[in-house]
């Protein structure tokens, strides 16, 4: 009694687009300061205010929590291959990121102000 001869196929092609909507934990890289990024965008997701930025020399897009201790969430990699990937470095954000859709909405309002800082970048 089995689904299909493709079974195994689908089954590994839902495990992972259920695993790229998960943010990815890392060690939180220290000596980033959020005052120090360059403000692209403030966007609210759940009830928190998030400011993405740039730092210079650095080929990602951070994300901060307005107004929470720690303030760094993490970042983003991947914009241009319009495949985002959340890292989360400060585990204290990490059980909120994981919340059903939010992790989705923080890749795709990163996507969009990626791309709309690229085409001001690019004229």
């Amino acid at each position: 009694m089995g689904v299909g001869r493709l079974a195994p196929h689908r089954v590994r092609a839902k495990y992972a687009r259920a695993l790229a909507e998960i943010p990815l934990p890392v060690r939180s890289i220290t000596g980033i300061e959020p005052d120090a990024l360059e403000v692209l965008a403030e966007v609210e997701v759940a009830d928190r205010l998030l400011r993405f930025g740039v730092l210079v020399g650095t080929p990602r897009l951070w994300v901060t929590v307005d107004g929470h201790m720690p303030p760094m969430l993490g970042y983003l990699t991947g914009l241009d291959t319009r495949a985002p990937e959340l890292h989360v470095t400060e585990h204290d954000h990490l059980e909120w990121s994981r919340h059903t859709g939010r992790c989705a909405r923080i890749k795709s309002e990163a996507l969009r102000i990626w791309q709309a800082a690229q085409r001001e970048c690019e004229g």
